[in-house]
Order: structure tokens, then sequence, then C-alpha cells
């Protein structure tokens, strides 16, 4: 068993990790991350040119936009508001990206606190704090604007707020059923499969105050005035979403309904790729938490019974927590399996539930040295491969182009062309959207086109210069007419293209992990 001393060290060192994964990984997990929040908000508070994606589109709006505002918009504003003070020297493209980074990871850290709360055993409780500070999911997926992180961490509140609820010192306290009310409204607005983990909760809340109240009456007493929270809360967000969208309230958009119209439609769900129905539960599952926690989970469950009818297992709160996570994995494996688009980070909800329930099942104790070591790598690889190598390159490159760009001698005509990498997020480029109206600076992502539309796009360029950023190992993939005219400006390490592994190879070791920016002389034709 782990001493206090010694679990104190281990945890601060993990959450040490996690503070450097949040502001120095540059690991590019999926677009996503960028396009459904930063992007957004920095393109709105701040006069830079981004780029809004499709489920922005002011037709049929799929995100609502308080959700984005409350995370990384709120740190950007008081970033804007020093800057016109001068109490900081302009809102550079890295801060931008270190503030939203540090409210994710503020946030990450309420997934820590639920989980004090709802693991009772002081011995359990650490272990379980271990493995959920040690998983690569807080180290990545956590600590980035995606908007999975922020129903993760609704989730976990969810679940606090149903065993403050279910508890027999809090019954009297209604202001938790008014907290999950509000959270569950937010929930289902940052993204509606909210709905499918928070189903359980919802049941058990309405099971356990329908028991303490013993009429129908008192039943209704109880949560009519947590309903008409809920219903408050909705209007907030609809009336914000519409006047965002709209301009005016004659139309009003309601973002969770688009959004589950937009993933109903097969075609819809094609551009994004489709995957079989089992890759959630044989795949995706035991990626993100790990074959032997995925296993443990898997006893839990089959044992369920057993545990239930122990006389000497009574914990009230646990007896709550277990049927309820129990009925939220199950659910929402199989509601989710449906659906043919399968991303891990739909799972990502999952983490918290699933610790809690392998930590208050007494497991946790029982396992040995091997499995604390053999999670504790794979845990660290993953962080390594997703927070840091992963399309690592891309955001450097855009911190390295900002003062090439925006320090540009009055006239120059710069163009900036991305080859082979994810989708950059040009708010963390920092160019003026003036100079882009103007023509001044112009943006091509050519994302995976073919060596002949990439080669068309350089013979129609005229500017005064042009910068290309693409892995060095592309460059080996080109005719020599190209790479004599492409001359290296910076190269960035490390950056892995897992879309490229055979042409990364080819070139090896050192080069097939570095992302390069060149500049491309005005002397060549391109033909």
């Amino acid at each position: 068993m782990i001493s206090t001393r010694t679990f104190r060290w281990i945890y601060v060192g993990l959450w040490t990790l996690r503070i450097c994964f949040a502001l120095l990984g540059t690991g590019y997990i999926h677009p996503d991350e960028h396009m459904q929040n930063g992007e957004v908000t920095s393109g709105d508070l701040m006069p830079y040119h981004t780029i809004r994606t499709w489920e922005w589109s002011a037709v049929l709006p799929v995100r609502s936009i308080v959700p984005a505002f409350a995370t990384t918009g709120i740190p950007v504003w008081f970033a804007k508001v020093l800057s016109k003070k001068h109490l900081i020297q302009g809102v550079h493209p890295i801060l931008l990206f270190r503030l939203e980074r540090s409210a994710f990871l503020f946030l990450s850290g309420l997934i820590d606190y639920s989980l004090m709360s709802l693991v009772p055993t002081p011995s359990a409780r650490r272990l379980g704090l271990l493995l959920l500070a040690s998983s690569h999911v807080m180290n990545t997926f956590q600590v980035r604007p995606f908007s999975n992180s922020i129903e993760a961490v609704l989730v976990s509140l969810s679940l606090l707020f149903l065993r403050k609820i279910r508890s027999v010192k809090m019954l009297d306290k209604s202001y938790y059923v008014h907290l999950l009310a509000i959270t569950f409204v937010t929930g289902i607005f940052t993204r509606p499969t909210f709905l499918i983990f928070g189903a359980p909760i919802a049941f058990q809340v309405a099971l356990g105050t329908f028991i303490h109240a013993g009429t129908v009456t008192r039943w209704l007493r109880l949560v009519v005035p947590p309903l008409f929270t809920a219903a408050g809360t909705c209007t907030v967000f609809l009336v914000v979403d519409t006047l965002y969208f709209r301009g005016t309230l004659d139309d009003i958009v309601v973002t969770p309904f688009n959004f589950l119209m937009y993933n109903f439609a097969s075609q819809n769900l094609a551009e994004h790729g489709l995957h079989p129905r089992w890759l959630h539960v044989f795949v995706n599952l035991p990626m993100l938490f790990g074959p032997w926690i995925t296993w443990l989970v898997v006893r839990a469950i089959v044992d369920s019974a057993t545990l239930f009818n122990k006389k000497n297992d009574k914990s009230f709160e646990a007896d709550v927590l277990r049927p309820t996570i129990i009925q939220m994995i199950i659910l929402s494996l199989s509601v989710l399996s449906v659906q043919p688009h399968q991303e891990p980070r739909f799972l990502v909800p999952l983490l918290l539930p699933i610790i809690v329930l392998i930590a208050n099942t007494g497991q946790l104790t029982h396992v040995g040295k091997t499995f604390w070591v053999s999670c504790s790598i794979f845990n660290f690889v993953l962080a390594i491969l997703f927070g840091i190598l992963h399309q690592g390159g891309v955001v450097p490159s855009l911190f390295h182009l900002h003062p090439l760009v925006a320090n540009a001698s009055l006239g120059t005509r710069t163009n900036i062309i991305y080859w082979k990498t994810y989708m950059p997020p040009l708010h963390l480029l920092g160019v003026n959207e003036r100079d882009v109206a103007t023509g001044l600076v112009s943006f091509v992502d050519l994302a995976g086109a073919s060596q002949d539309d990439f080669a068309a796009s350089l013979s129609a360029d005229d500017y005064d210069r042009t910068f290309l950023v693409t892995p060095v190992a592309m460059r080996y993939t080109l005719p020599p007419a190209i790479t004599g005219c492409m001359e290296l400006n910076q190269t960035i390490f490390p950056h892995l293209d897992l879309d490229h592994i055979s042409e990364s190879i080819d070139a090896g070791v050192l080069d097939g992990l570095r992302l390069g920016v060149y500049t491309l002389s005005r002397n060549c034709v391109f033909v």
C-alpha cells in the first residue's frame, strides 16, 4: 500500500508533467482542437485572420458559441484588455496558445477534484488519483480545447452532484439539483452526446428524489424548480447563440438540434470518414484507457451483481455510483457504436467514471507492480506520441512565421503554403485580417493535395516571397525542378506524419521527423 507521503510526491510530479504537456506540448491531435474553440474566439476578439469551419456556418450552426467563449474566450478577452492598457506587450500567438491551454489545464483539475469526492476510501482514492493523473488522456486530450474535453468535465461534475444529491446529509440541499440542471443544459449545448452519458445520472436523481419525497406531489415540488432553472439556462443559450449567428431574435438558432440533424445524415458522416461499428469497443476504448484498465472494467461489470449483494459493501454513495457508471458505460458504447463515424475522443468522458468504478470496487488495491509499470509505460508512450510528436511541427511553424509576416516591409506581398500537414490554426499565425483582405498576405492550405495540384499552385504564384511549409520527407518526393527552387528557412523537430509513414521512413529517422519551412525562389517557373 502506498504511503501518503509517497503519494503526494508522485501526484505532484504527475501534475508537473501535465503542466509541461499543456504549456509546452505542441502535438496536434485533430484539427477540431483548434477549429471548435480557439480559432473562433480569437477571430472574434482579435484582429487576426482565421478560418471558420462548416460547424460555425451562419446558415446551419451546429456549435454553441457559449462553451467556447466561456473557456478560451474569457482569458483571450482579458489579455486583449491588458494589452490595450499597455500592461502587456500585445497578444502574441504564443500567449494565445498558452492561455487556451491554461484554461483547459484548470478545467482538468475539476476532474481530479470530482474523483476525490467520488471515491470515499482514502487508500482507493489515492490510487485512483494516481491512475487518473498518469493517464495520457489527461496529458493530451484534457489540456486541449476539444469540445469533448469540456464534455468530460461536465460528466465528472454531474457524477459529483449525483453523489451530493443522493447523500443522506445533502438531501435537503436542493441547490445541488439546480447545479445539476445547469450542468446538463451546458453539456447538451456543448455536445448533444452528453445526453447519452447523462441519462443514467438523470434517472438516479429522479429515482432518489422520488424515494425521498414519498409522494408524487412532494416529488414535483422538488423537481419542478430545477426544471425551471434548466429552462432558464436553455433560454440563455438560445438567446446568445441566436444573437451571435443571426444578429436578431427573429430566427431562433437551436444548435443541438442542428448538430443531431447533421449527424443523422449518412452522407454528412461519409465526408468525415466511415468506420466499422466495433471500432469503439475493440480499438478506441483500449487505446484511450489501456488494455489493463479495460479488462478491470469488464470484470467490474461482470461481477457487479455479486458486489451489490454483499452486505459488507453497502456504502450508500458507492451503491448509487456503481450501477450508474455501469449503465453509462454500456449505454454510451452501445449508442455511439451505432454511428459509423467513430473517433477515440468521443469516449474521453468515460475516463473518470471508469476509474471511479474500478477504484470503488477495490480492484486497484489488488493489482501488482506489473500493472502500474505497464500502465505507466503505456500512458507515457501515448502522451509523447499525441502530446509532442504527432503533427508537432505545425503550431511551432506558425510561431516561426509570425514575426516574418508581421514585420514585413511595407508593400511586400507574402504567400504562405501548407502542404501535407493538418489544417493550420491561423489565429496562431497572428496575421491581421486587413493584410489578408488587401492581398498583402495570402494563405493556402493544400492539405493532402496531389503533387500535380501542388505544382499547379506554385505556377500561379506571383507574390514577392513565398513560404512553403511541408514535412521534410515530402521534399524527397518532388522533382528537381521544384526542389532546386526550395531554400530551407527553418526545420522544426519533432513532427510525426502518420499519414505518410512510408515517405517518412524513406527519408530516414531525422528528416522523417522534421517539418520544413522553405522559401521559394522567385526566379523559378513551375510547370
